[in-house]
């Protein structure tokens, strides 16, 4: 959950003094009985329209909304929260309008572009700060944490949760502390410290003890779940979600337990234990249909249909994929047709099926097509959000000179020195950008062209390559006699040769070594690859890379460096050998290429070539490496240094 506290903003209110113990026993079952709490807001919502109270209305919707939306129930919420809105504008309370537009803007801000809801985030904490609204002002930085985190602002989001916690603690608000250390910790998991972000957990549930707070103290422990599957502490994981579980169940909090169940079914999933993971999704799903978790129900269809392909069970897998389709559509993301989509690949192709395998793994690229062209809009629409903003700002700034200016000829000529001297900035600024574009505008296009080139590539090798081998196959199988064992060998052969370059074109986009053999053992068969299917000698010192930890991203780079080098050197140098090297050097990884080909030729370099060297480059700026060319005395020689992450 995002946010979840439940301060009792109503304090002070005025027109609330009547319902004041009320109001606290509904705080109070929120957070530790929250169906008790349905009973407390029927109560009030009666006594609310009896005696007119438009103030008592809004606090009433904002706690339903609140309510609702920790059942996940966000469309509903947002009715709520809106209804709230109108009521405290009505009434023109402000502190009221904000906690509600706050709350609101907590679930717009995961199914919409995070830069328009930082914006709101901005607003309401000045509205907040004016009005000395403490809470508020809380609730606004965490909500522009989140919103920073999704525009992987990194360094404003850690700023706005340790300005948000600092508040807090200022102000003795000690639940929005405990809730603020467990997003932070949060935080630091994702951006793998979890040295880190284990210390804000256990303080964060040291609070909630405190406190007796066990909404707060059941999520902390989910979260810690998480930290100890991700340190490969699988039974302290297990443990962790057994035990919020058992405290989510014994309190009605389903939706938390539905969360724990879920988590413990796909550790079990991942340890093999395939019976126990079933039986824990049946249970779930039973929650989570009874509870209206609609939303979240995919999933578990999902891991239901992978156990059943793992027994080969294809029409169960099949019944269950659609059923997980199905409730894909009351979720406000995609997050699932990717997984669905492969599943059907794969199980198309256990069958044998090829035609349906080509046909899902066409609909898988698509679908992935379709995410990085989202990204791309997505990246456009906040980067002219950010311009417009700052020519707001740049405009507003111009103005307040000029105002300034009219009041003194000496603050006049200041001004205009000023502008002089920006406006020449400007100047070099865009000339530097405008070149800067030109050169990635180039490189762009040429990317493009070379990926145009190996689509056109896959699209020759499956045409001509894996589309004529089906033909002959269909062929070979219509006119072959069923008691021919010969036919039926050769057929077998066909069979093995098409499934054989299946699996190359896969190979040559997707290197699915790396994950199950890691890079030392991916580069290990590259290099053996090229020896088997070419005249060249490829040798290797790769040993380093077991003392080595690198990302997964980085490692993909990686490879993805060493195979552009390969390729040029098969393309281009005529060589015999060639060698990769490895070694460590401090804080820097050191690789040394070198084949005996026929070395650089200047103009192949400048032109056929320039979009693999601008590529590695490219790859080595994620890497915060460097590379230099160096020239034998015969062959190609390059020597690439990569700074390695402190753990």
């Amino acid at each position: 959950m995002s946010f979840m506290s439940h301060a009792q903003f109503f304090k002070g209110v005025k027109g609330l003094r009547p319902y004041e113990k009320k109001l606290e026993q509904l705080d109070g079952y929120l957070n530790m009985s929250p169906a008790r709490g349905k009973k407390i807001i029927r109560e009030l919502t009666v006594l609310a329209k009896k005696n007119d109270n438009s103030t008592l209305m809004a606090v009433l919707s904002i706690y339903e909304g609140t309510f609702l939306y920790y059942i996940g129930n966000n469309d509903s919420a947002l009715v709520y929260f809106d209804r709230a809105i109108v009521e405290a504008e009505r009434i023109n309370n402000n502190q009221l309008r904000s906690t509600a537009s706050i709350r609101k803007l907590f679930i717009l801000h995961g199914s919409k572009n995070s830069a328009p809801i930082l914006t709101l985030m901005k607003d309401e904490f000045a509205i907040a700060r004016a009005n000395k609204d403490t809470l508020n002002m809380i609730y606004s930085l965490n909500g522009q944490a989140l919103c920073y985190d999704n525009l992987d602002s990194t360094k404003a989001c850690i700023a706005a949760y340790m300005k948000a916690i600092k508040l807090a603690k200022s102000s003795h608000n000690n639940y929005e502390y405990g809730f603020l250390m467990n997003n932070l910790g949060l935080l630091k998991l994702r951006l793998n410290s979890p040295e880190q972000a284990v210390v804000d957990l256990r303080k964060s549930l040291s609070i909630a003890k405190k406190l007796k707070n066990i909404r707060l103290e059941v999520t902390v422990r989910e979260n810690l779940g998480y930290y100890y599957t991700l340190t490969d502490s699988i039974d302290k994981a297990i443990e962790e979600y057994n035990s919020t579980f058992t405290l989510a169940n014994s309190r009605n909090f389903d939706h938390l337990a539905f969360n724990s169940l879920l988590n413990l079914g796909f550790i079990e999933h991942q340890l093999g234990n395939n019976e126990r993971c079933d039986s824990l999704l049946n249970v779930a799903l039973n929650i989570g249909r009874k509870e209206k978790l609609l939303y979240a129900l995919s999933p578990i269809f999902i891991t239901m249909a992978q156990l059943e392909m793992d027994a080969g069970n294809y029409p169960k897998v099949n019944a269950l994929l659609d059923s997980a389709q199905r409730y894909e559509t009351f979720s406000s993301k995609n997050d699932n047709k990717e997984a669905m989509y492969q599943i059907r690949y794969e199980m198309a192709k256990q069958q044998g099926n090829f035609e349906s395998a080509l046909e899902y793994y066409t609909q898988l690229a698509q679908f992935r097509d379709s995410l990085d062209r989202n990204g791309h809009m997505q990246m456009i629409t906040e980067l002219q959000l950010k311009y417009d903003f700052q020519r707001k700002e740049k405009e507003h700034e111009k103005e307040k000179r000029q105002f300034e200016a009219q009041s003194s000829r000496m603050r006049q000529n200041i001004a205009i020195g000023i502008i002089v001297l920006l406006l020449f900035i400007g100047i070099i600024i865009v000339y530097y950008f405008r070149g800067k574009n030109k050169r990635e505008a180039a490189f762009s296009a040429a990317l493009v062209n070379r990926l145009e080139e190996e689509r056109g590539r896959i699209a020759r090798d499956l045409h001509d390559g894996l589309g004529q081998s089906l033909i002959i196959l269909k062929n070979k199988f219509n006119k072959s006699d069923p008691l021919d064992a010969t036919a039926a060998q050769q057929i077998d052969e066909s069979f093995s040769e098409t499934i054989e370059e299946v699996r190359s074109i896969a190979r040559s986009l997707i290197p699915p070594e790396l994950r199950r053999l890691g890079l030392r053992k991916s580069l290990f068969r590259m290099l053996k690859d090229i020896e088997d299917s070419t005249s060249i000698i490829a040798s290797s010192e790769l040993e380093i890379l077991d003392e080595v930890q690198l990302e997964v991203a980085d490692e993909i780079r990686i490879y993805r460096i060493i195979q552009e080098l390969t390729n040029n050197t098969i393309k281009h140098s005529r060589a015999t050998s060639l060698k990769v090297e490895f070694e460590r050097m401090g804080n820097r990884l050191q690789i040394t290429y070198q084949d005996n080909g026929k070395g650089l030729d200047e103009a192949r370099d400048t032109n056929q070539n320039s979009v693999g060297m601008k590529s590695i480059e490219q790859r080595l700026k994620y890497l915060n490496g460097t590379l230099r060319i160096e020239n034998p005395a015969r062959g190609f020689k390059a020597v690439l240094r990569i700074k390695l992450k402190t753990p």
